[in-house]
């Protein structure tokens, strides 16, 4: 009889520690994509002091992705230790570069939407490297068109930090990355 009892307060022991685990697996459940927070939302600009490196992870045993030059504008979403981490609209991989060489940029709260306002955005820009036209406002959009560095481009709008441009040809409207684009000399 005893072991029987003993069998029993196991089971019922076993069983209780199956019921709360069973129970917290329903409180736990892993966040839904809608979410989790939007990058975009938490990108801060920052710009470099000093020609810099960018790293695979946050420290100088990480490889080397890329160099980023000197007064080059980065988009940072986050920090790790002495590092911060930075992504691109251009499509290249995130990476990690020293937060020494940085300095938050005049306006370093704003987001890239609100860099450039739609009233001022409009007219002449030339492309300051080779990048593509995409049909939609980011990298998620399909690609409609390369373009060099120098090709002119013409403004109607900016839209989450993008330029919406027309072509001359009659093709779509496209758009180009804002940091992909400068004014025009003589605008």
């Amino acid at each position: 009889m005893i072991q029987f009892i003993r069998n029993a307060s196991a089971w019922l022991l076993i069983l209780s520690m199956l019921l709360t685990a069973a129970a917290c697996k329903d409180k736990e459940k892993p966040p839904q994509l809608k979410d989790l927070p939007d990058l975009n939302a938490q990108t801060r600009i920052y710009i470099t002091t000093e020609n810099t490196k960018v790293r695979t992870g946050p420290g100088p045993q990480f490889r080397v992705i890329a160099d980023v030059g000197r007064d080059a504008k980065v988009n940072v979403v986050g920090k790790d230790g002495e590092w911060v981490l930075i992504v691109s609209k251009k499509g290249n991989a995130p990476g990690f570069i020293e937060m020494a060489s940085v300095t938050a940029w005049e306006g370093g709260s704003e987001t890239k939407e609100s860099v450039n306002p739609q009233s001022q955005v409009e007219g002449r820009y030339e492309a300051v490297a080779d990048t593509q036209v995409r049909s939609g406002p980011g990298l998620h959009y399909p690609v409609v068109a390369n373009i060099t560095k120098g090709t002119k481009l013409n403004v109607v709008e900016e839209e989450k930090g993008w330029l919406k441009v027309e072509s001359k040809r009659g093709n779509k409207p496209g758009y180009v990355d804002a940091s992909l684009a400068k004014a025009a000399a003589g605008q």
